[in-house]
C-alpha cells in the first residue's frame, strides 16, 4: 500500500466522510452536473443526447481507436457521477486514444431495477447500433460495476452479441446485504454503513425479490461472460461478498478472468485519481483494452 493510501485511509477513518455519505445516499442531488459536455478539456469531443428516459455522453478524442468503454457510474443507485467519474474518463481517453460512453441511466428514488434495467439494454442495443465498427467493454463501480454485471448476465441469457470484455471495480452485487459477514467487514469500512445500503436496495428492487439476479447479480449465471476484470478493496463493506463474486466466478464456464485485491484500499478506491493504486489500476484497464488480454 502506498504511502498516500496509507494517509487517505487514516484521514477518512478520522472524518465525518461516513455520516456525509450516508446523507448523500439518503437525499442524493440532482443538480451536480459533473459529467456534462463543459466540464470536459478542449481536446476532447462529447456528445450528449437524452434517451429512452436517461441520458448518455460519449466523449473521445478526434479520431479514437475501435476500443469503446459503456461506463456505468456508482453511488448507490441513488446518485449521479461525480467529477472522479469524469477524471477517470479523460485520464482513459488521453491515456488509451478510445471512446467512453458514460451511461446517466434512471436512479432511485425516482425509477427502480424495473426501468433501470430495461434502459441498460436499449442502451446497449443502440450504441451497438451507432458505432457498428467499435469494440465494446462494460465497466462499473460500486452500484455501476453490479449494474455491468447485469447487462452481462442478461446478453447471455438472451443470446446477444456479447461485449469484448467487462470491467468490474468494488461492484455491489447483492443488494440483500444478507451475508453474516458484512457486519464484521462494516467495522474497516470507513464511509459504507450496512443499513443504508440494504434500505436502499430494497427501494431500487422495487416490486422484484431483493434476490432476483435482476437487482442482485450475484444471485445469476455466470456461464460464458467472457473475460472480466475484478478490482476490490480489503478495506471495504463489500470485499465479503466480492470474495463470494470470485467464487461465482472460478466455478463458471466460459467465463475467464482476473482479480486484483487491492491490500488496505477502500471501496470504489478509484475514484481517488492521485492515489499510485488508481493510477496502476486505470494502466491496467488500459491495457486490457487495448489487447483484449487480461492481467
Amino acid at each position: 500500500m502506498s504511502l498516500r493510501g496509507k494517509w487517505l485511509l487514516f484521514k477518512t477513518k478520522h472524518s465525518q466522510l461516513k455520516q456525509q455519505m450516508q446523507q448523500a445516499f439518503l437525499q442524493p442531488s440532482r443538480r451536480n452536473q459533473a459529467v456534462v459536455p463543459q466540464k470536459f478539456p478542449a481536446n476532447i469531443v462529447t456528445k450528449e443526447r437524452p434517451i429512452f428516459g436517461g441520458r448518455l455522453l460519449t466523449a473521445g478524442s478526434g479520431a479514437p481507436q475501435p476500443q469503446h468503454i459503456m461506463l456505468f457510474h456508482g453511488g448507490a443507485y441513488t446518485m449521479e457521477g461525480t467529477t472522479s467519474h469524469r477524471q477517470m474518463m479523460v485520464s482513459l481517453i488521453e491515456q488509451a486514444n478510445i471512446r467512453i460512453t458514460y451511461v446517466d441511466y434512471p436512479l432511485v428514488p425516482e425509477a427502480t431495477v424495473e426501468e433501470t434495467v430495461v434502459f441498460v439494454m436499449n442502451v446497449y442495443s443502440y450504441l451497438l447500433a451507432q458505432y457498428p465498427d467499435d469494440e465494446f467493454f462494460l465497466m462499473g463501480d460500486s452500484a455501476g460495476g453490479g449494474l455491468a454485471l447485469t447487462l452481462l448476465q442478461q446478453l447471455a441469457l438472451r443470446d446477444e452479441p456479447m461485449p469484448a470484455g467487462t470491467i468490474l471495480i468494488s461492484p455491489w452485487t447483492d443488494l440483500s446485504m444478507m451475508n453474516p459477514d458484512l457486519t464484521a467487514a462494516a467495522k474497516h469500512d470507513p464511509f459504507l454503513t450496512l443499513e443504508t445500503l440494504k434500505r436502499i436496495g430494497y427501494e431500487y428492487a422495487g416490486k422484484y425479490p431483493v434476490t432476483d439476479p435482476l437487482v442482485s447479480p450475484i444471485y445469476g449465471n455466470f456461464d460464458h461472460l467472457g473475460k472480466i476484470e475484478l478490482y476490490f478493496g480489503t478495506n471495504e463493506l463489500l470485499q465479503a461478498d466480492d470474495e463470494r463474486l470470485l467464487q461465482k466466478l472460478s466455478a463458471a464456464e466460459g467465463t475467464s478472468f482476473t482479480a486484483h485485491v487491492m491490500t488496505s484500499m477502500l471501496h470504489d478506491y478509484i475514484l481517488w485519481p492521485h492515489l499510485p493504486e488508481t493510477k496502476r489500476t486505470l494502466k491496467e484497464i488500459k491495457q486490457f483494452v487495448l489487447t483484449g488480454k487480461l492481467n
